[in-house]
């Protein structure tokens, strides 16, 4: 029998708790344990971000050379590769060459390190943003706590009034979820502005979002904004926790509906998620998650490929046997799993006949693979 998850009370939130937190209080509780992570396929793009922040944190020490920013980028994907590799669902991901845009956000992040050089001739010294005492600029990524302990934040640059937040690319304001993902940036730099104000007595007086590819997007950041941003995080935080504390059953904690569930990468473990589908369907959905039963599995001439046959019974799919053709070297080897199997399928495409089609960022498991999830101290 798999274990269990358990789901315990938070002792801090933080920007990247919040925004799992606001739309559901059971994605914050999974996104803060390490266990539930294991059974999440992270997004290679937040790793091309995190690879371009050092980029430029590298560009803009004193007398940083193009070769220094190249290493910076060397060595971050270095390390996300390496990690990627040790875990059972990112190993698909252990080659940066299939990162989505990896070669795209590689160029734009050295040509605008480059840049940054060059506004730096002679290697003279430009203002760095410092650390340690009360009135100063913030380290990059330094933890910083406010509001005793119970907001933590580490910030990718203030350099004493700028606050800026690095990401591998802004979307296109005409793509339906923009919006949504742009407020979630200014959320993230409001409460991130709160920390900063009490951990060091300084307020930012800009958010800046930069891209790899050059783009900003300035965030204005007023105080009572982002003490009530800071304010309504907190509440979040004591709510889960008293639900948590009392052994809430985890499928309470959560809200299922098209905004909450979109983009959630705990979709295959949440106890409403299922029920909800079986009765709405993905058709809000920008992917497709479907819950099956196995019918049979055909093995492919390769011993990589194979093609699981499923009856899926939900709104938008035919009622037939639906064939998913899998890769062992991608989505995991279920040929195992007898026939009757209840299977979980995230992140699929659906084909205009309707059927489901597995691409590298769908994932596969077996229901009787997954953890049960409990609540309480």
């Amino acid at each position: 029998m798999p274990g269990q998850i358990a789901l315990t009370p938070l002792g801090r939130t933080s920007p990247t708790l919040w925004s799992h937190m606001r739309l559901c209080a059971l994605r914050g509780a999974f996104a803060a344990s390490s266990a539930a992570q294991g059974l999440v396929l992270h997004d290679p793009r937040a790793w091309l971000g995190t690879a371009f922040h050092k980029v430029m944190e590298a560009a803009a020490r004193p007398g940083a050379t193009e070769a220094d920013a190249e290493q910076a980028w060397t060595a971050t994907v270095a390390q996300a590769s390496a990690a990627a590799a040790s875990h059972a669902l990112d190993a698909r991901y252990a080659a940066p060459e299939r990162w989505p845009g990896y070669f795209l956000v590689r160029q734009r992040a050295l040509a605008s390190a480059q840049r940054t050089i060059a506004t730096n001739p002679g290697g003279q010294r430009r203002p760095a943003p410092v650390g340690g005492t009360r009135g100063s600029g913030a380290s990059t990524e330094r933890l910083l706590l406010a509001r005793g302990g119970r907001l933590a934040g580490r910030p990718d640059r203030f350099d004493g009034r700028v606050l800026t937040e690095y990401k591998s690319s802004i979307p296109d304001p005409a793509w339906r979820g923009a919006d949504a993902i742009l407020e979630g940036f200014r959320r993230q730099l409001r409460l991130y502005a709160a920390i900063i104000a009490e951990a060091l007595g300084r307020w930012p007086a800009q958010g800046r979002i930069v891209a790899a590819s050059g783009q900003t997007v300035d965030v204005p950041l007023d105080p009572p904004a982002c003490n009530a941003e800071a304010s309504d995080a907190l509440t979040a935080l004591d709510s889960l926790n008293r639900q948590l504390a009392a052994e809430a059953p985890a499928g309470a904690l959560a809200q299922p509906e098209d905004q909450a569930c979109a983009d959630c990468p705990f979709q295959v473990l949440c106890p409403s998620f299922w029920p909800w589908l079986a009765a709405t369907g993905s058709g809000g959905l920008p992917e497709t998650a479907a819950a099956g039963v196995l019918d049979r599995i055909e093995l492919g001439l390769d011993g990589d490929l194979y093609t699981a046959y499923l009856s899926v019974d939900q709104p938008s799919m035919p009622p037939v046997i639906q064939p998913l053709v899998l890769r062992r070297s991608i989505h995991g080897d279920l040929t195992a799993s007898p026939a009757g199997a209840h299977w979980r399928i995230v992140a699929a495409k659906l084909k205009p006949d309707g059927r489901l089609r597995a691409d590298p960022s769908t994932c596969v498991f077996a229901l009787d693979d997954l953890p049960g999830i409990v609540t309480g101290r």
